[in-house]
Order: structure tokens, then C-alpha cells, then sequence
């Protein structure tokens, strides 16, 4: 039987495992990283201010690939750090879930949906409200709302290879094959384990969450520590 959780995450984001990922975890990691989708109105400062970081030169070690910070092409995915622990719902505190909880300073005026545009899918309005105790209404003018962002800490009945996980927005034509591609996964075995850590997701497009494994700024990959919640 579904959770009231993985069932709540199934009407926000269309794919359970969005929501799913660690559902009726004991513990998080401190290190998961988000793939934000860079547009033409953006920059490194607002990027990394969004995760909470005061200098946009703390991104740098997790993109390799960005060697002008004044100049990124748009469309590029630019990793962010942020620590992935255990979280519940303020409506249903039993069932946990992996997220990282991201302070947000409001401005007069925003809404769950003007902060979910911002974080560019990898969050929703929907979730947003799920994971605060203000009403869409009774937003306040001032103070702080938590940007609640999936993520994964790994599976150990999956591999034990993997504990560094990117949490992947599918944007329109992407699908979990051609994302895993980009991070090298490709090979048939290769797919099957993509699959595992993402149960519902083979044939969806241009929806929902993906979690990729993916190699820390010394180019290689974390295994997966004892004692991390399950995906």
C-alpha cells in the first residue's frame, strides 16, 4: 500500500519517487547536490545565494566544467551543495522523507509559486506548501519559508558504490536514459541500476525527479557510508 506521503508526492510532482526517496528513512548525508538549470537571467551570485552560500566561488569545486564564473552558457546544469537529511510534513510528522530544507528570506509580495520558478523544478509550489506551516494565502511579508528539495543519500540493497547523489529536474525531451548518459551511464547493467534508484520513472518525460550518482570534486565517486537511510 502506498504512503500518505509517496501518495501526496505522486498529485505534486506526477512521479512517486520524487517524494519517495528515503520514505521512512533514519538518517541523511551531509552532502547531496542539485542540477540547476541555468537561464538568461541568471548568475553564480544568485545561484549560490538560493543554497544559502555567501560567495558564489563555493559552486566552483562541484562545476569543473565552468571556467569563466562571468560567463555560463545558458541551459547548463550548475551543481549545488546542500546537506540531505531525514524531514517530515508538518500535517503528518511520522512519515520522513530525504530533503534538504533551504531557508528562503521572503520579499514582500512572493508566493509558493514565484520561490518554486526560482529554484528552477527543483521544487514546486505544491511542495512548498506541503513542507511549511503557511497557508498560500498567509505567506508573511517578511521572515523565512524552507525550500524543500529532494535528494538521495543512496540504497545499499542497490550498490554500495554510490553515496553522492545529484538531484535531476527532467526538463522538456529529457527522460532518465538520456540524463544517466550524460553522467556516464549508459551500458545496459548500467541502466538497470539507474532504474533501481529510480523506481516509476523509465518512459517518463520532461517531468519529475531524477537522482544520479555522481563523482565529488576529486573526480571520484563516494560509496555509500553504513548507516544512511535507504534511498
Amino acid at each position: 500500500m502506498l504512503s500518505l506521503l509517496t501518495l501526496l508526492v505522486v498529485g505534486v510532482f506526477g512521479a512517486a519517487p520524487v517524494a519517495a526517496s528515503g520514505d521512512g528513512c533514519r538518517a541523511g548525508c551531509q552532502l547531496s547536490l542539485a542540477a540547476y538549470y541555468f537561464s538568461g537571467d541568471s548568475n553564480l551570485s544568485f545561484v549560490a545565494s538560493l543554497f544559502g552560500m555567501a560567495d558564489y566561488r563555493a559552486l566552483l569545486p562541484y562545476n569543473p566544467a565552468i571556467t569563466n564564473p562571468d560567463y555560463v552558457v545558458t541551459g547548463v546544469r550548475v551543481n549545488a551543495p546542500f546537506p540531505c537529511y531525514c524531514r517530515s510534513l508538518p500535517a503528518a510528522p511520522n512519515p520522513t522523507f530525504l530533503a534538504g530544507a533551504i531557508p528562503y528570506t521572503l520579499s514582500r509580495g512572493e508566493t509558493y509559486d514565484t520561490i518554486a520558478t526560482s529554484y528552477a523544478n527543483l521544487t514546486s509550489a505544491a511542495w512548498l506548501e506541503a513542507t511549511n506551516a503557511y497557508p498560500p494565502n498567509r505567506i508573511p511579508s517578511a521572515g523565512n519559508v524552507n525550500v524543500t528539495v529532494n535528494c538521495s543519500c543512496g540504497d545499499e540493497s542497490v550498490s554500495r558504490r554510490y553515496g553522492l547523489f545529484l538531484t535531476y529536474p527532467l526538463w522538456d525531451g529529457e527522460t532518465l536514459a538520456s540524463v544517466a548518459a550524460l553522467y556516464g551511464f549508459s551500458s545496459p547493467a548500467q541502466m538497470k541500476l539507474m532504474r533501481r534508484y529510480n523506481p516509476g520513472m523509465e518512459g517518463v518525460s520532461g517531468k519529475g525527479i531524477v537522482f544520479i550518482p555522481v563523482k565529488d570534486p576529486n573526480g571520484s565517486y563516494h560509496p555509500l557510508k553504513s548507516g544512511v537511510c535507504r534511498q
